[in-house]
């Protein structure tokens, strides 16, 4: 529907020759596939990699992407997901579902981020034979571990598939129980990219969504207005314009927007969406597209 990120993000990949016994464990046990590893690790490359090779074998695989920062599938501050049956949808790369969290930061939103990657599971499971599910490159310390563990205990992932350079997540790894681990080096393709590089990758995907020629301007009155997963009455210095926000169907984001104006019993914004039918809840996120 209108309101949903499209992309083209499909690049040419050189594989590690570890990559296809995944593949085959993934045929023989099927399940729900936990990709873990530290930034500008290559997950997104493999994940891409494992798609195409299971859509070739006629295998319905379904991605979630739930890198916040840095989304291949979605947008930035949501939680993706696609089912992908044939090759036509690889090229078509649009996020079918998305879970605003409204942050790039996922220290700051540990619990949303274990609810929104549950919740997106949840609605793939009954018509997907593999979930593979991407995940932030937040590992280090305490924080990262958290998240990590909260993720596969409330999940319960059939896979664990730790892309690593030398034992930056056996801390996270010597720690989960009766899941099956494959650990992989990270791929040759795999490339840091500077701060800078980031914000500018989040200003493009914001760029193309928000395009002017199809943005929109609406007012919502009476609707049920949340921030951090809870609900709140809103006053009008609350949050400044430019404020990125949820359009959601109770739980279900169905489209982004960015504040124009807002008091407590209505909201002005600007979204591609061509109707606010069905739109009954505004979360508010802590990102502002003018900053």
């Amino acid at each position: 529907m209108t309101g949903q990120p499209r992309f083209s993000r499909r690049f040419e990949i050189f594989p590690e020759p570890e990559w296809e016994g995944l593949i085959d464990a993934l045929i023989i046990h099927k399940g729900t596939a936990f990709l873990i590893g530290a930034t500008d690790s290559g997950k997104s490359t493999l994940s891409q990699y494992l798609i195409e090779r299971l859509i070739s074998k006629n295998i319905i695989t379904a991605l979630i992407d739930s890198d916040i920062g840095q989304s291949s599938l979605g947008l930035p501050g949501t939680i993706s997901a696609k089912i992908l049956k044939t090759e036509k949808d690889i090229e078509d790369f649009i996020a079918e579902k998305f879970f605003f969290i409204g942050s790039l930061n996922p220290a700051q939103k540990i619990s949303l981020m274990i609810e929104g990657t549950k919740k997106m599971i949840r609605m793939v499971r009954p018509v997907s034979e593999i979930i593979l599910v991407d995940t932030t490159g937040l590992i280090q310390g305490e924080i990262g571990k958290v998240l990590k563990i909260g993720k596969v205990k409330a999940v319960k992932p059939d896979h664990i598939i730790a892309v690593q350079r030398h034992d930056e997540l056996e801390h996270i790894l010597t720690l989960l129980e009766d899941v099956p681990i494959y650990r992989v080096n990270v791929s040759r393709m795999a490339r840091e990219r500077s701060r800078e590089a980031r914000m500018r990758y989040r200003r493009d995907r914001f760029h193309e969504y928000f395009d002017e020629e199809k943005v929109h301007e609406f007012l919502l009155d009476d609707v049920d207005f949340f921030h951090n997963g809870k609900p709140f009455r809103p006053m009008r210095t609350d949050f400044q314009e430019g404020t990125l926000i949820g359009l959601n169907h109770q739980e279900e984001t169905l489209a982004l927007g960015i504040l124009l104006e807002l008091d407590s019993h209505s909201v002005a914004f600007k979204s591609p969406l061509k109707s606010v039918k069905g739109i009954n809840r505004v979360v508010f996120g802590d990102i502002n597209v003018n900053e």
